[in-house]
């Protein structure tokens, strides 16, 4: 594909498939609770949870691109398969085994690396989305414990046994530097969420509500002057939702290719035909500029900690090409493109969603725009 550089972390990706093929694909198709708990099981024991994560809670060390490239991989195969591997490798653990307390980095860095724990992140708010350090979820140490109150919106994987890395505030200043982060297990008490809505992907997103909800202080991952710690750490889960864009653009592109190698009108093939021809020209060269983009911000980070330009970068552009790979895709399909027994469209509507979670493309423009005219780009009203 790509040279050299796809062949970086390969045999991963082989070991992926050959997974997907001989041991997941027949969960997937089963799709019972009991099935997809023990697939995640299973991809613990495959070594494919916790792939970053220090040897010593059970992960592989291995490099963000790497991971990347498995998760892309996964994506190809099942849409379901890729979400899984994004939680566990490049979800919301990798902060807190960076800057939690050892005992917490131990409890929950281990269950995750067997398959026994998705953890959700928790930002958003009713009115603190893309201003994200507007956040009034508040934190207070009392004692021994750490209570919370406020909310939280568009939370995915807020599974009953699972927990959730919190961003709130330690501190009454109203600025960015009251900011920390709490691990909330989900039957804390004090905390409820909401029975879920579904999303345009068909994935459940919750509100979670937090009323003196009570945890031991241990908990606690990092108190005030923290947001910029965390974010750096965001990174690498924003680049692993890049991942899943990659791997839907992918299987679009292969599958319209089969399709118009095997469709005839006129009496001819549609790969007979030059306009269309030219649209996959088109989206090949756009899916491999969107790897280039993102491997190279996955090759240069260090551990899950991404330079923010180049993530950025990754992020505007991936989120664009793949909603036209997609969407092209489903126009060279025809009709059968805009049914939902065809694959295409649903991969289209998952892919939307990466122009808005994990900060929009818009705000990833101002970022990079205060790189072009170095300055900052601060949006806030002064």
């Amino acid at each position: 594909m790509m040279g050299k550089f796809t062949e970086f972390g390969q045999d991963f990706v082989d070991a992926a498939r050959l997974a997907y093929e001989r041991k997941y694909r027949g969960l997937l198709e089963d799709g019972s609770p009991q099935a997809m708990q023990e697939l995640c099981l299973q991809m613990g024991r495959d070594g494919f949870c916790g792939m970053t994560l220090p040897r010593a809670y059970g992960g592989m060390e291995l490099p963000l691109l790497t991971v990347l490239r498995v998760t892309q991989a996964f994506q190809v195969c099942d849409v379901r398969l890729g979400g899984l591997s994004h939680a566990f490798n490049t979800g919301p653990m990798g902060a807190v085994v960076a800057l939690a307390p050892e005992p917490l980095r131990q409890r929950y860095g281990q269950a995750l690396c067997r398959g026994e724990l998705i953890m959700a992140i928790g930002i958003s708010e009713p009115e603190a989305g893309s201003a994200a350090t507007g956040m009034k979820t508040r934190a207070r140490i009392e004692g021994d414990q750490v209570v919370i109150n406020g909310s939280k919106i568009f939370v995915s994987n807020v599974t009953d046994k699972g927990c959730t890395l919190l961003y709130c505030r330690f501190g009454t200043t109203g600025t960015p530097k009251d900011i920390g982060a709490v691990v909330v297990p989900h039957d804390a008490p004090g905390f409820t969420k909401s029975k879920g809505t579904l999303n345009m992907a068909g994935d459940i997103q919750y509100e979670m509500y937090f009323d003196n909800c009570r945890l031991p202080a241990d908990h606690v991952v990092v108190q005030s002057n923290a947001f910029g710690k965390l974010i750096r750490h965001y990174n690498g889960e924003r680049l692993g939702s890049v991942a899943r864009m990659l791997g839907n653009a992918e299987f679009c592109l292969d599958y319209a290719v089969g399709y118009v190698k095997q469709r005839q009108q006129f009496g001819r093939e549609l790969a007979d035909f030059q306009g269309l021809q030219w649209m996959l020209a088109d989206m090949k060269v756009k899916l491999e500029a969107a790897q280039l983009l993102t491997y190279r911000a996955a090759a240069n980070a260090h551990g899950e900690e991404a330079d923010a330009l180049e993530t950025s970068l990754a992020k505007v552009y991936v989120s664009q090409a793949a909603k036209e790979i997609c969407d092209d895709a489903l126009q060279l399909l025809g009709g059968y493109g805009y049914m939902t027994e065809y694959p295409i469209e649903h991969r289209l509507r998952e892919t939307r969603g990466g122009s808005i979670y994990g900060g929009t493309a818009q705000i990833h423009k101002n970022m990079i725009a205060g790189h072009v005219l170095g300055r900052s780009n601060s949006q806030w009203k002064h």
